[in-house]
């Protein structure tokens, strides 16, 4: 079942859809306990005020979670080290949806980034085509072109990351609309996202209870209430003519595996080697970016805790 999510925002004459993936219902949503913020939590897009690694990991959409909460704010914080899983949020966007009901309503939301094809722009700042990072063939000879291309890599998703400027809410007590990243909404409620120092891409948000919640500060009746919460990511459109599993190393024929991101947004193809032997080698990388194709729902339940 596929379905859209429409946020407008008369005030700046936008509107967003998000695709959500198809889901064969929720029936192992993970349950977690709840955890108290003895500080408040700075929403910088580091995980210095979390602990690492994250204690939650969905291992099919490759993400890290946590969830914690003071008695005004819920915090929550994604991170993923895997390139494909990067790729897809900063194409696709980030949908995290928070149920106050616990039954995994789809109604509140926060979408950050925001796809760059929902806010009318080009994929790169020049239009000339996506900036190409090509995964090289692998074998011994050619570890230092692979470690160059990566580092190309990283470094166009860091730039991409600051030109992520603009997310959007919907579902929460009047402060529906598309927002700058540096500006404040009458919810209270900051998005940050950036990459570390081990390349890891981290998410944080803020969201005080006042914004979503039956009231605006929890207290030990709420103790232990379960909140929903879902990560989801969209995949990205496969490239014409190329199926799952079918990509194959470049240099004796078939298929390369490529790696583009360019200004406000980046793509994922596979290109044709051209003429050669159809019969080359299968390239295991290209197997491991089949993630960037696959849309992924996280569904968790999370107590609220209490001090």
């Amino acid at each position: 079942m596929y379905k859209r999510v429409f946020v407008m925002g008369a005030m700046l004459g936008a509107m967003i859809f998000v695709d959500a993936c198809s889901v064969a219902g929720h029936k192992g949503t993970k349950k977690i306990a709840g955890v108290w913020a003895v500080e408040p939590i700075v929403i910088d897009g580091s995980s210095n005020d979390w602990h690492t690694p994250y204690p939650n990991y969905d291992d099919k959409a490759m993400l890290g979670y946590a969830v914690s909460n003071d008695s005004e704010n819920l915090y929550i914080t994604v991170e993923t080290g895997d390139a494909a899983t990067q790729l897809k949020i900063l194409e696709g966007g980030l949908t995290v949806w928070i149920d106050k009901s616990g039954t995994e309503k789809e109604v509140t939301a926060i979408n950050y980034p925001i796809p760059a094809v929902y806010k009318g722009k080009q994929h790169n700042a020049d239009g000339t085509g996506y900036a190409r990072a090509h995964i090289a063939d692998q074998d011994p000879g050619a570890n230092v072109e692979v470690q160059k291309r990566l580092i190309e890599m990283q470094q166009n998703v860091k730039k991409t990351i600051e030109a992520a400027d603009e997310y959007s809410l919907q579902g929460f007590k009047g402060c529906n609309l598309q927002f700058p990243i540096k500006a404040e909404n009458s919810c209270g409620i900051v998005v940050r996202m950036s990459m570390d120092q081990d390349n890891e891409l981290i998410w944080e948000a803020k969201i005080p209870f006042g914004a979503f919640y039956f009231k605006s500060k929890v207290d030990r009746s709420d103790m232990h209430r379960q909140i929903n919460i879902c990560f989801e990511t969209t995949g990205s459109k496969r490239p014409a003519g190329q199926t799952a599993g079918n990509a194959r190393v470049r240099g004796r024929g078939g298929f390369r595996p490529s790696i583009g991101i360019g200004g406000m947004g980046m793509g994922m193809s596979f290109g044709n080697g051209g003429g050669g032997n159809q019969g080359s080698p299968y390239d295991p990388n290209a197997n491991l970016m089949e993630s960037l194709y696959k849309s992924t729902k996280t569904w968790t339940k999370v107590g609220i805790a209490i001090k």
